[in-house]
């Protein structure tokens, strides 16, 4: 064994020597290129962009994707392969990215000699329009169940092993750090990242030190910052203490929770400072955590500082927390699937009365819109539609009257939950209140949604007041929603 672990790191000592040396100048042999395989590369090159597929808000298949499915198509593995060396980095990118779909293609070689390529391309993968780095492109396309799902992967060995080298390696890719987060504890890992952060003053190994929760490393926690930064310079302090909550770095957050609520503007890392009160699961940070929904000195800030506590509470909740959850329900509006399913076995009364009047004001309910996953869901689970199913159960009188009220009202996010219920219901007084939304609606999300649950009924006469109603209601014959209204009119046979 330790046979192998000299050999092991003799390999990082010598790829380090080999990266620092060469940098960034790879050896590229154009002569090893084809006429035909160069026409494709200098159009790669000349868009210089990173796309995928489908980009934009309308998911059209680019140009430059189509340059990129022929250079797959054309160009031979060893022209791939040399093509990782290119000059240009999406040229770079594009020909690791065809080099994956090669079964023969040994990739982790090809990975390793560019986790110094630090080069940034434009990328644009659907809407999002954003920049990365050539090397970190790289290994998140091998990256098992990441980017490319067709594209091959490395395995689990080869996965190890190039976090290894990443973690002692000189390198500022993404990719370093998550390889840091994912470092194995051991007495070798604990001196290299302890290394790392006296070093370096490397954040992502400062959150893995702290995980190994020795008090000789405490110093260095209630010390750090995150130099060149005017804010946000403890994010990572309180990342780390999240990972070891110690008594000795209470002063620490109880001083920086009475500064957050006396600033007038928000921090990013006031969700790490709550996270890091939340993790030691005691009353004495209960009675902090509190201390926000009363004290907050900026009444238009106060919002964010509740959303953090409901989003820590949750990270690192125990039962001490319900009363907390209880009030952040009732009284701040905060309710989601993961919270519902905490506190309705511990209390089912208090929980039905809470949740009729949580439809009563649906439209004040964000998280209503933003769905989660129940325990061995592999869905998202629609609270809006758990809550419906609930109150039926006990009350439908009031149920009938909510989902009535809701889909005359509601807002085009929480529609079509209110809209299927009715149908699924099929009580007739769902067909007055579906027909009153459509007579005013100029929303074409809303207006097909209760188009189609009306056709779904399949009775002549809705059909024929669905007609009339769009005489009277002009906007439902208006640009893209008119020509989708017209379409489904007609598909359906309703002239």
């Amino acid at each position: 064994m330790a046979e192998i672990q000299m050999k092991h790191l003799v390999t990082i000592i010598i790829l380090t020597f080999t990266l620092n040396c060469f940098g960034q100048h790879f050896q590229f042999d154009k002569t090893k290129i084809s006429r035909q395989t160069e026409i494709i590369v200098s159009k790669i090159a000349k868009t210089n962009e990173l796309m995928g597929s489908a980009v934009y808000y309308a998911g059209i298949r680019p140009a430059q994707y189509d340059n990129f499915a022929e250079l797959q198509n054309r160009a031979t593995q060893d022209e791939l392969v040399e093509l990782t060396n290119h000059p240009n980095g999406v040229v770079r990118c594009y020909s690791f990215w065809a080099l994956t779909y090669k079964p023969s293609a040994n990739l982790l070689p090809i990975v390793l000699a560019h986790i110094v390529d630090t080069a940034s391309v434009n990328t644009q993968f659907g809407c999002i329009g954003s920049r990365e780095k050539v090397g970190d492109f790289f290994i998140n396309l091998v990256t098992p169940q990441y980017v490319d799902l067709n594209s091959k992967k490395l395995t689990a060995a080869e996965y190890d092993y190039l976090d290894s080298i990443l973690v002692y390696t000189p390198n500022t890719l993404y990719a370093k750090g998550n390889a840091i987060n994912r470092t194995k504890q051991n007495e070798t890992s604990y001196e290299r990242v302890r290394e790392l952060v006296l070093k370096e003053n490397n954040q992502s190994a400062l959150v893995t030190l702290a995980k190994f929760k020795r008090e000789q490393d405490i110093p260095l926690i209630l010390n750090n910052r995150l130099k060149g930064e005017r804010y946000d310079q403890l994010f990572f302090t309180y990342k780390a203490i999240s990972e070891f909550p110690n008594n000795a770095f209470l002063p620490l957050l109880k001083k920086s929770l009475y500064e957050a609520i006396d600033k007038g503007a928000w921090s990013t890392e006031w969700r790490e400072l709550y996270k890091a009160i939340a993790s030691y699961k005691n009353d004495t940070v209960l009675q902090l955590l509190k201390v926000p929904f009363t004290q907050t000195k900026h009444e238009n800030i106060r919002q964010y500082h509740i959303d953090f506590i409901f989003a820590a509470v949750q990270d690192f909740y125990i039962p001490i927390y319900d009363d907390l959850l209880w009030t952040m329900w009732e009284n701040e509006k905060k309710i989601n699937t993961k919270v519902f399913n905490l506190l309705y076995p511990t209390n089912p009364d208090k929980a039905f009365q809470l949740t009729k009047k949580t439809l009563q004001n649906a439209d004040d309910f964000y998280y209503l819109n933003t769905g989660g996953f129940s325990e061995g869901e592999e869905t998202p689970v629609n609270l809006l539609a758990v809550m419906l199913d609930t109150v039926l159960v006990r009350d439908r009188p009031y149920a009938i009257d909510i989902i009535n009220k809701n889909v005359r009202e509601i807002n085009v996010h929480q529609f079509p939950t209110f809209a299927d219920k009715a149908l699924k219901l099929g009580d007739t007084s769902f067909v007055s209140a579906v027909f009153d939304r459509l007579k005013t609606e100029d929303n074409p999300h809303i207006y097909l949604k209760a188009t189609e649950v009306l056709i779904a009924l399949k009775d002549k006469e809705i059909n024929k007041r669905i007609v009339e109603t769009a005489k009277t209601n002009p906007a439902l014959r208006k640009d893209w929603g008119g020509k989708e209204f017209t379409k489904l009119l007609k598909d359906n046979g309703i002239k």
